[in-house]
């Protein structure tokens, strides 16, 4: 039997992408350096989500640090993360996974903003 009280789902896939920017710290040098980027959250966990965008990051594996800037609900969001892994997705569109650094109460925030966003999905 199982003995699990998990009551969440592990990851949240957006039916239809939201829109997001990324956002590569002013400090780094290479592509997009200081810039927002526009791109799309296909989905989301409290440990990290899923993103397409125009932005080539020509990283190595957890090495590019990334602001990622999105809304959900309420709240506009702010998270700090790093990119795991990317691949080219199509001509001109990158996709990458990125595993989010939130402390405490960032992740409270988060797990606020996705149980809003899925009664307001779930209302539909």
């Amino acid at each position: 039997m199982d003995d699990s009280s998990r009551k969440e789902p592990f990851r949240y896939v957006m039916n239809q992408p939201i829109q997001c920017w990324l956002e590569v710290p002013a400090g780094n040098t290479g592509p997009g350096a200081g810039k927002l980027t526009e791109g799309v959250l296909l989905d989301l966990s409290r440990s990290g989500c899923k993103v397409r965008t125009s932005l080539n990051l020509r990283f190595t594996s957890g090495d590019t640090k990334l602001i990622i800037h999105f809304r959900l609900a309420e709240v506009n969001l702010q998270f700090e993360g790093s990119v795991r892994w990317g691949w080219m997705f199509g001509i001109g569109q990158f996709q990458y996974g990125i595993r989010l650094e939130l402390n405490e109460q960032e992740e409270e925030q988060l797990v606020r903003e996705l149980e809003l966003w899925t009664n307001t999905r779930t209302a539909l």
